[in-house]
């Protein structure tokens, strides 16, 4: 059974958008994504999700948490597919999932109990009450981020990878963002193969180090654009690290859907 908020108070930092459980899944695809943040879990059967060149199985109790706009679609292996689902945003959805580490979709193969659980218990709280208040639903969704952002901090893998390798590059990054930093400069401060160092951010975040260099580029660009309002934006650019003015233009409109330009009056 699914339940929908209609009415959404679009002010709120976040709410539910729907939640699902033990539903007869159906083939999906969405070529410029979805707009809500989606955690996608399988009951019984096993699903394939196809996100950003990779195909993922999505087999009993494993789930996926997928980024708003992130193209993707997915469909059963084989026979019936029963899935439970839980979409949810905000006005500071993007900027909570950027802190938690979050970036394109995160795939967990083995989640721990609470979060096993939270789409079977919390669908109980809807059928039972008929409806969840909708500023309740901001606690509900808060608690789900919790929960994802308690499986990066105790997954031992997470954990020695993290330290090892995200952790340097990360650090890397946010010392030296207006630098000219390369793929092979992650290469020198972790002491691990590019495809390795890769493969481990895609599985962590969905993403690469260089996305998450220009993302971490476009905030401090956000942060000068507001408070130093005496640089052009082709200063602003220059001073977080992008070479070009057109380049910069680009990858701040893409990330945040209006020029820097636009950006600035419209906060100024």
């Amino acid at each position: 059974m699914r339940y929908s908020f209609k009415a959404k108070d679009r002010s709120l930092p976040l709410y539910v958008d729907s939640i699902g459980y033990k539903w007869r899944q159906e083939n999906v695809s969405r070529p410029k994504g979805y707009n809500y943040v989606h955690w996608l879990q399988t009951y019984s059967g096993t699903g394939i999700v196809n996100i950003e060149g990779r195909e993922i199985e999505l087999k009993r109790n494993q789930g996926i948490l997928i980024n708003q706009n992130i193209p993707h679609n997915y469909h059963s292996k084989k026979g019936s597919w029963t899935t439970g689902y839980f979409s949810f945003g905000g006005l500071l959805i993007s900027e909570i999932t950027k802190v938690l580490g979050f970036r394109d979709y995160l795939y967990i193969e083995s989640p721990e109990d609470k979060l096993r659980d939270f789409i079977s218990v919390h669908h109980k709280e809807f059928k039972e009450n008929n409806r969840l208040d909708i500023y309740e639903s901001s606690t509900l969704v808060y608690e789900f981020l919790l929960l994802i952002k308690k499986y990066y901090v105790v997954n031992p893998h997470n954990y020695q990878m993290n330290k090892n390798i995200i952790d340097p590059i990360l650090n890397m990054i946010r010392d030296y963002y207006q630098k000219d930093l390369t793929n092979e400069d992650f290469v020198q401060v972790t002491n691990y193969s590019l495809q390795y160092i890769l493969e481990a951010f895609r599985n962590n975040y969905g993403s690469s180090p260089h996305q998450i260099l220009i993302d971490y580029r476009i905030k401090k660009a956000k942060e000068i654009l507001l408070n130093e309002p005496t640089l052009s934006v082709e200063e602003v650019g220059r001073n977080v690290g992008f070479n070009t003015n057109s380049y910069f233009i680009s990858m701040f409109k893409r990330g945040e859907g209006v020029t820097p330009g636009k950006f600035r009056r419209l906060y100024k």
